[in-house]
């Protein structure tokens, strides 16, 4: 016997919950690629900017793969080619996004090293290196998904063996390795910070009294990826456990009910959904936590406005000279 309430409220979830994320979510992360675009470059800059990107991205598909769903009853190579897409594609995407923030964790505790060596590791050409590794490390790495995903009984889906391996595969790179590798990063990071005191020197020349100001992005930057970290956990630990609730109950209840069924699809559809948080808040998060950020955003506000204001001033300066034009030359 299946439960009415669940379906109600797992359907209101998929109209409005995940369109507001996706919508608060991708003009969040345009703010947050703009804002940092407009600063001085680091490296951990550019893989929040990297992160936000891929963010975006992850967040569009999904929405619009849940907007304009796709039948495969007819079992065509299109049909076989789009479910492959729509299965590989948001793991690709989301994984090189986490992987960003991971660097964003290991930029942090190089800076703070008191190792000249590790601190020097810390550069914008090596960061970039980084990203281009992760984005082809991922591509290959999660092709499987790609080559097993099928279409089985008109759904788009894993089926047999590769279920479980799939499975153990989202526990591994998903809900275990992101959040141990940061949480270690973030652990020698504090402990470096109290080995100096709290004070952070940037790779960059360290020498001028202006760098005052970029310790303290320094900081923020800090505060900003242990937040992360802390929303990553949150947001990301649900999905991996209900796989787990499912590898076991598949293998261990010979027939499930379906209010079984229902109630596992009911707390996936959550996890989908904390997924989309985990992608669509940083944004939010940033404005709430830093203050440099929140004077960049106020800046940034303030030069749109004044761009906006000069345009204006020509646009009504150009129509009084041509009014003025004409009537001299009546």
């Amino acid at each position: 016997m299946s439960s009415p309430t669940l379906t109600t409220i797992q359907t209101q979830i998929t109209l409005y919950a995940n369109s507001i994320v996706v919508i608060l979510g991708d003009i969040g992360n345009i703010f947050i690629i703009i804002i940092f675009l407009r600063q001085h470059q680091n490296t951990c800059s550019m893989y929040l900017i990297s992160a936000a990107i891929f963010n975006t991205l992850y967040l569009t598909f999904n929405r619009l793969v849940q907007i304009y769903p796709f039948y495969y009853r007819d079992e065509t190579i299109r049909a076989f080619f789009l479910c492959k897409i729509r299965s590989y594609l948001p793991t690709v995407i989301g994984q090189i996004a986490k992987t960003m923030v991971v660097f964003a964790c290991i930029d942090r505790y190089l800076i703070t090293s008191a190792h000249a060596n590790f601190r020097a590791f810390s550069t914008p050409k090596r960061a970039k290196y980084f990203i281009l590794f992760s984005i082809i490390f991922w591509t290959l790495f999660s092709s499987h998904i790609a080559i097993m995903s099928t279409i089985t009984n008109g759904q788009c889906s894993t089926s047999g063996t590769y279920s479980t391996i799939f499975s153990i595969f989202v526990i591994i790179f998903i809900g275990s390795a992101p959040p141990i590798t940061m949480g270690i990063c973030v652990y020698l990071t504090y402990r470096n910070m109290k080995r100096i005191h709290g004070r952070i020197q940037p790779v960059i020349n360290t020498i001028s009294d202006g760098n005052s100001n970029i310790r303290q992005r320094d900081r923020d930057l800090l505060i900003i990826v242990v937040n992360e970290v802390f929303l990553y956990v949150l947001t990301a630990s649900l999905y991996p456990l209900i796989l787990v609730e499912t590898m076991i109950t598949t293998y261990t209840m010979s027939n499930k009910s379906a209010l079984h069924l229902q109630i596992e699809t009911f707390i996936l559809n959550i996890a989908y959904l904390l997924l989309f948080v985990n992608s669509g808040v940083p944004f939010y998060i940033y404005l709430f936590l830093s203050k440099s950020f929140r004077r960049d955003f106020k800046q940034l506000f303030i030069y749109i406005y004044g761009k906006l204001k000069t345009q204006t001033q020509v646009v009504t300066l150009r129509r009084i000279t041509r009014i003025l034009e004409k009537n001299t030359g009546v």
